[in-house]
């Protein structure tokens, strides 16, 4: 059995997500659905809500008033930011544990949000519809990277090795293993678990040229954030080229990158409720 194989097989090792994520994964794809579908639904995880009225309160959303039940929450937020929340939240709760010297998770996770802040703030940039959508999709573009760490530790922490070694990118160091590469694992996985097609797709091809805006805002913010130093998942590259191109691929001006930095940091420091226990 090759690697690559070798992992592919381990994928039943890891956790399904809770009933409500399911649940809640289900309305998202069904257009028939409404914001009291998923307040019933969530009445049956009262650990998952608290955890979601937590972050409604925090000041990444700015409400004006303390909300109190998820009724209210729906009304400020919407049915679609509510919904990431949970699909976000509950595989947040997935992965606990601090990870080791080589890879602390406290690192991964900052770096995953940093994506998610930015490919939010892409999004409103360039007025794409969910902008709510896409801060799930960059939270979640590398869990291929954590489930490998969790099914096949040894060889990942080999690649985080070779990729420190090299001064390269993950991506690279993955190549020259001949392993399992973190995007297909990760879209695997996100299958597995029902996750819409724009978040597997986002996971998928977030190391690739495509005609997916989404998966391209993600690339996009990845590169951001790892020019800002945003966490470490793993990349070693002494600098990722942010060219043109790349920001074309979205609609933007390579020159925004400068402008967009202060908003980058003032609501990476809002974000960090996502991050509370972690």
């Amino acid at each position: 059995m090759s690697k690559i194989e070798n992992v592919i097989a381990k994928l039943d090792q890891v956790p399904t997500l809770p009933v409500v994520a399911n649940r809640v994964s289900e309305l998202i794809n069904d257009p028939k659905s409404s914001s009291s579908d998923i307040a019933t639904v969530l009445k049956n995880d009262q650990a998952l809500t608290a955890k979601i009225l937590k972050l409604v309160n925090s000041p990444y959303y700015g409400i004006p008033t303390k909300v109190t039940d998820v009724q209210r929450a729906l009304s400020f937020l919407g049915f679609n930011t509510i919904a990431q929340l949970v699909l976000s939240m509950s595989v947040f709760s997935l992965f606990p544990g601090e990870g080791s010297d080589v890879f602390k998770l406290s690192d991964f996770w900052k770096h995953a949000l940093g994506v998610a802040v930015i490919s939010r703030l892409i999004g409103l940039e360039i007025r794409h519809p969910k902008p709510e959508e896409l801060f799930t999709c960059g939270l979640l573009h590398d869990i291929g990277k954590i489930v490998l760490y969790e099914i096949d530790r040894e060889s990942f922490i080999t690649t985080v090795k070779k990729a420190r070694e090299n001064k390269s990118s993950f991506c690279d160091a993955e190549a020259a293993l001949q392993i399992a590469g973190h995007s297909e694992v990760g879209a695997l996985v996100a299958e597995k678990w029902g996750l819409p097609k724009v978040i597997r797709n986002a996971i998928f091809y977030h190391h690739t040229d495509s005609d997916d805006t989404v998966s391209n805002i993600v690339r996009l913010a990845d590169s951001m954030a790892i020019a800002m130093g945003i966490g470490k998942s793993g990349n070693f590259l002494a600098e990722k080229a942010l060219n043109d191109s790349l920001f074309e691929t979205v609609g933007l001006k390579r020159s925004r990158f400068d402008s967009l930095r202060p908003k980058i940091d003032e609501e990476m420091l809002k974000a960090d409720t996502f991050l509370a226990g972690k």
